[in-house]
């Protein structure tokens, strides 16, 4: 199992533009598994530091998750 970082819960009106997710958004196979920040779906498959400022909307559980710190 790759390891896991849970992305940051954001306001929906502070959202933009984003995408949908799932299905899992794979930028690196066998990297670390980004999951919701609410209820812990895997969205995203990327390295450490690979992908900045984007918001993912998790469809599972109608989050917005960001992938900035």
């Amino acid at each position: 199992m790759d390891p896991q970082v849970r992305l940051r819960v954001i306001p929906a009106s502070a959202a933009g533009q984003f995408v949908d997710a799932p299905p899992v958004i794979v930028v690196r196979d066998h990297s670390i598994d980004y999951t919701c920040g609410s209820c812990g779906t895997v969205l995203l498959h990327a390295e450490e530091g690979q992908i900045h400022g984007l918001t993912i909307h998790c469809i599972q559980c109608g989050s917005f998750n960001s992938t900035t710190a």
